[in-house]
């Protein structure tokens, strides 16, 4: 694990042990975190992994709070919590994989997914890429505005920005209504009848 990818499971974790703990826990698992070496964090993924569920494994499998983009057979797409850029989003894989044993459908869905930020954000690109998290490979998509990059700084997004963007990417197309047509047929007019006298011979 390279510092770049030991900063991103850092972060990730943090995210995880600020949801799932008291506060008065939660900081210090927090700055027994941040102090790991890249080495010491490695080692502690290995060990935790054997009786804990990874994070992207619990996100995968609905178990973690996610904000959920789209989805498909082989994986979710899900919006970051610490994002580079507004609509920025994670492919998790719904099988605990690296990167190198990717299927196709996992990059086609990436694939999908950039194009679905480009149409309904508008940004000048989306980045696409490519991380391993403790054996875990997940795909960011980042929205382009002006020159952000994976290595851009990243801010904590609050719950309202995160509906507010997931509200625009997953919201229906509305279908035009339908005309109600009626089937047109003989007028009907109201028949007044005549009393004539019988006729007498």
């Amino acid at each position: 694990m390279d510092s770049h990818e030991a900063e991103q499971v850092k972060r990730q974790l943090l995210n995880n042990i600020e949801s799932n703990f008291p506060k008065d826990k939660a900081d210090i698992l927090k700055r027994q975190i941040m102090s790991m070496s890249d080495d010491q964090l490695e080692s502690f993924l290995e060990k935790s992994g054997q009786q804990k569920e990874c994070i992207f494994c619990t996100i995968a499998s609905g178990n973690a709070e996610s904000y959920k983009v789209d989805e498909n057979d082989s994986a979710v797409a899900v919006l970051e919590l610490n994002p580079v850029s507004r609509g920025h989003t994670l492919i998790v894989p719904k099988d605990h994989i690296p990167l190198e044993n990717f299927p196709e459908e996992i990059s086609s869905f990436a694939r999908k997914v950039a194009e679905k930020l480009k149409e309904k954000l508008n940004p000048k690109d989306v980045e696409i890429a490519s991380v391993n998290f403790g054996g875990h490979g997940t795909i960011n998509l980042i929205p382009v505005y002006t020159d952000e990059s994976i290595n851009s700084k990243r801010h904590k997004a609050t719950k309202e920005e995160l509906s507010d963007v997931l509200d625009i990417l997953v919201k229906k197309e509305e279908e035009p209504k339908k005309e109600v047509k009626r089937e047109k047929g003989p007028k009907k007019t109201k028949e007044k009848m005549l009393w004539l006298p019988k006729r007498i011979p």
